[in-house]
């Protein structure tokens, strides 16, 4: 079986959800300190990124780590109702039309399709009910009581973590992937371990460092360079 594996954020959706969900809580009122406090947590180890004395993969990890914190206490309904939302009035209005055609070009030629993300597991299974799409790897979040305690499950599907969750996720489906006639599609640099995992990778609307190693690798390129 031939598999196309798409990255969300940046890739397939021009935005990010962690500023979906901050957007939305601080204009509704609803959650602020939480929000404060994943910006503040986030942000400080920003100069040392900066400076290269943090890695990329360390500095978005605790990012998406610790991005579950905007929905603790939340149950499990209301975080639907929010997901489906935001869904419909930010996400599907804000695709990539050249990434989202590419996508149905594989779905036309029978490929397995399936969008591979640190977003949370819950709310990227809408987002492929609403587009067609069968298959969904992301970040499950943990639940106690109904509600959502603010955790993730680990490992975040992010760096390593994204063809490790890739490849669980299809054996638990009995589903063999020819992972050299497979491709996938994403646009940052740390997403390099989804983009290794098959035999046709795209560096899509890339930042700097994937775009260089894109080229150093000679893999295809879709969409102008990201800052």
């Amino acid at each position: 079986m031939i598999a196309a594996l798409f990255d969300f954020d940046g890739t397939l959706y021009t935005g990010h959800i962690w500023q979906d969900l901050v957007g939305h809580h601080w204009h509704t009122r609803r959650h602020r300190h939480w929000v404060v406090a994943y910006l503040v947590r986030n942000m400080l180890p920003l100069p040392l990124y900066k400076l290269g004395m943090q890695s990329e993969e360390a500095y978005f990890h605790t990012w998406s780590r610790t991005m579950g914190w905007l929905l603790r206490g939340w149950t499990v309904e209301e975080a639907e109702h929010l997901f489906a939302h935001l869904t419909q009035e930010t996400i599907l209005p804000n695709l990539r039309g050249d990434i989202l055609a590419c996508l149905r070009e594989h779905q036309a030629d029978g490929h397995l399709v399936a969008l591979v993300s640190g977003t949370f597991a819950p709310w990227l299974e809408q987002v492929a009910r609403a587009l067609g799409i069968d298959h969904t790897v992301g970040t499950p979040l943990e639940v106690r009581d109904g509600r959502y305690t603010g955790r993730i499950v680990p490992p975040v599907c992010q760096g390593e973590g994204k063809p490790q969750r890739a490849r669980t996720y299809l054996a638990e489906k009995g589903l063999v992937v020819d992972w050299p006639a497979s491709s996938a599609y994403a646009d940052r640099d740390i997403d390099a371990p989804l983009l290794y995992q098959v035999g046709h990778p795209t560096a899509v609307y890339p930042d700097e460092a994937l775009l260089a190693r894109a080229r150093a690798e000679g893999w295809a390129v879709m969409g102008e360079v990201t800052s």
